[in-house]
């Protein structure tokens, strides 16, 4: 099989999805505040200066939860342009099976007239020489014309088909793309994870991940500030350090409404993902009954193609002994010809079904 020249994927959506799960820290950013205030009385006067810091501490670990649904969003991203990957490999394979048997096909057809051609000759020579009736000859006309006919049409047939390979591959101008040859079925256990399921397991994880992050964004978040505070007054003045502990509460917004939204999210990713699961095993299951019973189909064609290329040849010498008749002869080559297509049709949805 040529090598192949994809069309270069967009992986834009999952750069964006590992930037998103980057953006994701262990800790939020800190806040940073410069405070004066003075205060004038009768008898003195008071200025104070503050600056501070101020951390948010996820103690609850929502942050790690949110982390972990963007981690397992941009690896289901990941493996959905895995998947559209295998679909254009899997497209372009189609497309060099069925080139390549159009190929094959134009060539039996080809074949078939060439055998029409020497036998018109043949009997043309008999019938000058009186040994055969003039029936024989229109006879090979007829069929000759007939397999004429039927040769450009698979001609026209292996252009068609070879153009979408063309476009696939990249590869301008081809007309053969080899011989074909029956595929090679693995065992089920050598089956790769289908990358579309991953996707979906992933996108459950997501959803299971979001649901923690949303329960646990109902409790309080602790903040930690350390700082500088210098008061001045007409008497002096005094500086040193400032440490603020502090906490969130959730009280007009308690986000048991989010929790609960994201709970039945998840509940129904778990659902869609139990539903692909059954669905690809069916899938799987069903496409590779047919890739077993097509391949043993073009295995017992192709032995019957043999005999009929060997009932050919005799034929031949039969009818050069005027042991048999022209339409013997016909028919001969005609069962050659039938038993070839049929087992080039069979091999190429062989290789479609694997």
């Amino acid at each position: 099989m040529p090598s192949l020249r994809l069309r270069p994927l967009h992986y834009g959506s999952s750069v964006l999805a590992s930037a998103r799960a980057e953006t994701i820290g262990l800790l939020d950013n800190p806040s940073v505040s410069v405070t004066r205030s003075r205060l004038s009385g009768v008898l003195d006067e008071e200025e104070e200066w503050q600056a501070q810091i101020v951390q948010p501490i996820d103690i609850s670990g929502r942050r790690n939860a949110l982390r972990a649904a963007a981690e397992a969003e941009s690896f289901a991203v990941i493996a959905e342009t895995g998947r559209e990957l295998e679909q254009r490999r899997a497209a372009a394979r189609r497309a060099y099976a069925q080139c390549a048997t159009a190929g094959e096909i134009a060539r039996v057809h080809t074949t078939f007239v060439n055998e029409l051609q020497s036998a018109l000759r043949i009997v043309g020579e008999r019938v000058e020489a009186g040994d055969t009736a003039a029936y024989d000859l229109r006879r090979v006309r007829v069929e000759l014309s007939a397999a004429e006919a039927q040769a450009g049409l698979a001609a026209g047939e292996q252009t068609a088909t070879c153009i979408t390979l063309a476009e696939i591959t990249g590869l301008e101008g081809v007309r053969s793309a080899g011989p074909l040859r029956p595929p090679i079925l693995s065992s089920p256990a050598d089956g790769a994870r289908r990358q579309d399921l991953e996707a979906t397991e992933r996108r459950l994880e997501a959803a299971r991940s979001t649901a923690r992050a949303a329960a646990r964004a109902r409790l309080p978040e602790l903040e930690v500030g350390i700082g500088y505070r210098r008061v001045e007054t007409p008497f002096g003045s005094s500086d040193g350090p400032a440490v603020t502990i502090g906490a969130t509460v959730p009280l007009f917004n308690s986000g048991g409404a989010a929790s609960r939204e994201a709970q039945a999210l998840a509940r129904l990713a778990a659902a869609d993902a139990a539903l692909a699961r059954r669905a690809v095993a069916a899938e799987t299951a069903t496409a590779r009954a047919r890739a077993v019973a097509a391949t043993e189909a073009a295995s017992a064609a192709a032995r019957t193609a043999a005999d009929a290329g060997r009932l050919s040849e005799i034929a031949e010498v039969a009818y050069a002994a005027g042991e048999i008749g022209v339409a013997e002869l016909i028919d001969a080559y005609r069962a050659a010809h039938d038993a070839k297509t049929s087992t080039l049709e069979l091999t190429e949805r062989a290789v479609l079904a694997a």
